[in-house]
């Protein structure tokens, strides 16, 4: 089935110019409180070399955060997954709110909805809307009363 598939960048609001996307996969962190900080600024160096990313691309299948591994490994060339490489630059950063789990569920049921015929993209994003609106109310919430004790 290798043939039978492929990808494309997100649909943008232009011809020829990808979509905003949001950043996935995994992050390498040091806690502030971490009390082997030396061991762990080595541990993400290792992880953020090159030719790490590209033996660990080549292990495992995923795929290298660093622009220039794409190109030096030539994996921005496999059209599989060319889309991701073109896409990496319109990337943004996830919603910093802790319901995003939630939203993000929400999303990936209201396309599925929509790939099975059984909602309009008109309908499934009104719905969408209605189901986030609600999901973040008590977020709203809980802010509004943080501003009434200031």
């Amino acid at each position: 089935m290798q043939d039978n598939w492929g990808t494309a960048p997100l649909p943008g609001p232009s011809e020829g110019y990808p979509g905003v996307s949001i950043a996935g996969g995994s992050s390498l962190v040091m806690f502030n409180q971490s009390r082997k900080k030396d061991k762990a600024w080595k541990l993400i160096e290792f992880f953020s070399r090159q030719d790490i990313q590209i033996r660990f691309n080549e292990i495992s299948g995923n795929l290298p955060p660093r622009l220039s591994v794409w190109e030096i490994s030539g994996i921005k060339d496999d059209i599989h997954i060319r889309a991701f490489y073109e896409q990496m630059p319109y990337v943004v950063p996830l919603p910093k709110v802790p319901e995003w789990e939630q939203i993000a569920l929400k999303v990936q049921q209201y396309a599925e909805i929509v790939s099975m015929g059984r909602m309009t993209v008109p309908q499934a994003l009104a719905a969408l809307d209605r189901e986030v609106d609600r999901i973040l109310d008590k977020r709203r919430w809980i802010l509004s009363r943080a501003d009434q004790k200031e």
